[in-house]
């Protein structure tokens, strides 16, 4: 399944990237949303390993940063045993010092309860999109 979706921030594209570079801002998102975080490699390509409860079990999954594209273009790979994740995150220049982040999700499941879990978001499209919305703003503002 692919998810695109994009926000504004009233900040300078540099802004905006250092928090997405920053290893600690991903650290408090994923920690605001439920997941134990533990960083086991450092930037420039900052990988974590975590947990998160999901469906009453703890669920774990690795997470890596890269920069791809300098100043441009950030990755987030999210791997599991239930799925596997990528975020591409593209950063434009709008007017007047803004920024625009352009997100695409493409998630791949591995099991049958992430496929059906998927299927219920395909459903509400907008729910998933809402999600890797929020994902790209709690990152972005700090």
């Amino acid at each position: 399944m692919r998810i695109e979706t994009s926000r504004d921030f009233q900040k300078t594209r540099a802004r905006v990237l250092a928090n997405f570079r920053n290893p600690a801002r991903v650290e408090t998102v994923m920690r605001d949303v439920g997941a134990q975080v533990t960083r086991i490699a450092e930037p420039p390509a900052p990988v974590w390993e975590c947990s998160k409860i999901w469906k009453d079990e703890p669920r774990a999954f690795t997470l890596h940063m890269t920069e791809t594209v300098r100043d441009e273009t950030v990755t987030y790979l999210l791997s599991s045993q239930l799925a596997d994740v990528s975020v591409t995150l593209d950063f434009y220049d709008l007017p007047e010092g803004h920024c625009r982040v352009i997100g695409a999700a493409t998630i791949t499941t591995r099991t049958m309860v992430a496929k059906l879990a998927l299927q219920s978001l395909r459903l509400v499209r907008g729910r998933a999109e809402d999600r890797v919305g929020r994902f790209i703003r709690a990152i972005g503002r700090g």
